[in-house]
Order: structure tokens, then C-alpha cells, then sequence
């Protein structure tokens, strides 16, 4: 797609008049247009924003990351850090979301570590209760299993009792006992 404007305002000007996918083609023209790190940061954020809209995760994960390359503010970089965890969790990339997470946390101080964990216990819960209305529980059990090592004790023993039933109904009699 032809980009012919030259700063961020008018780019916001022409994106606002288009649809999702037509922003999405013109947005990453203009990533290979522009050397300027704020047009291209405006442009990763908003790619990665809808991409998300669309539930294309690794997409988003990837503008995300971009993102994080480009900036030099260390908040910038934590927040972005965050919302990639966010995206790998939504997406389903629970592994790739463990790496990301212990990399972000050598980056937060103690009162950001406990919040992020609340925040991931947040986003694993999501997808587990969405799963136990859909009777998954192969999900289940891995969602759970997720969560265990962020959750306080008595929070951990309502998971586990979650897991126990997971494993029970798909006869993994074994992992329910160990548990």
C-alpha cells in the first residue's frame, strides 16, 4: 500500500478512516517506510492492538516485541513485557509465556513481581473458567497447572481441587492421588 504522509499526526488521520484489515496493511507499509522510532512504535502499538482485536495472537506478539526493541523507556519496555505475556497466555503459548515471564521478572522490583503474578493467575483463570463451561479438561489441566506456582495457599488448594476432578474425569486416577 502507497504511504504519501510524512509524520505521525497525518497517519493517525488516514488510519482512522480505514477498516481493521486496511489499517493493519497500510500500518506495516508504513513500519518499512519510516526510520522515526515514534512513528514506528505508534505503528507497532497499534498493529499489535489489532491484532489482538482479531485474535491473532502471534501477530500481535510479534508487533509487541518490536515494540519493546524500539523503546528505550525501561517502563515502556516492562509494560510491553507484560502485554506480551498477556497475548502468549491468550494465544495459548503457555511454554512461550513461562520464558517470557521469568525474563520480565529480573526486570521488576517486588511490588511489580506480585502484581504480575496476580496478573497472570487473572489471565490463566480466564481461559480455565471458558474452559470448564466448555468441559475441556485436557485444557483445564494445563491451564491449572500453569498457575500453581503464582497462587497464594489458599488459592492453591481451590486449583488443585479443580485439577483433582480435571484428572479424575480423564481417568488419570495417578496424577489425581500425587496431587
Amino acid at each position: 500500500m502507497q504511504v504519501l504522509e510524512r509524520d505521525k499526526k497525518e497517519i493517525e488521520i488516514r488510519v482512522s478512516k480505514m477498516s481493521d484489515f486496511l489499517k493493519m496493511e497500510y500500518l506495516e507499509s508504513c513500519l518499512k517506510k519510516f526510520s522515526d522510532h515514534e512513528i514506528q512504535k505508534f505503528c507497532c502499538v497499534e498493529l499489535s492492538r489489532l491484532y489482538e482485536s482479531k485474535f491473532m495472537y502471534l501477530e500481535a506478539v510479534k508487533y509487541i516485541f518490536k515494540f519493546q526493541e524500539l523503546s528505550g523507556n525501561p517502563m515502556e519496555k516492562k509494560r510491553a513485557s507484560q502485554k506480551e505475556i498477556e497475548l502468549l497466555i491468550k494465544g495459548g503459548f503457555y511454554d512461550k509465556a513461562e520464558s517470557v515471564v521469568k525474563k520480565t521478572l529480573t526486570m521488576l522490583n517486588d511490588s511489580e513481581k506480585m502484581e504480575l503474578k496476580r496478573n497472570i493467575v487473572s489471565w490463566y483463570k480466564v481461559i480455565g473458567e471458558k474452559a470448564e463451561r466448555m468441559g475441556r479438561n485436557a485444557e483445564i489441566i494445563k491451564v491449572y497447572e500453569k498457575i500453581l506456582p503464582y497462587t497464594s495457599d489458599n488459592e492453591r488448594n481451590h486449583i488443585k481441587l479443580k485439577l483433582i476432578d480435571s484428572y479424575k474425569k480423564l481417568g488419570k486416577i495417578r496424577e489425581a492421588i500425587e496431587l
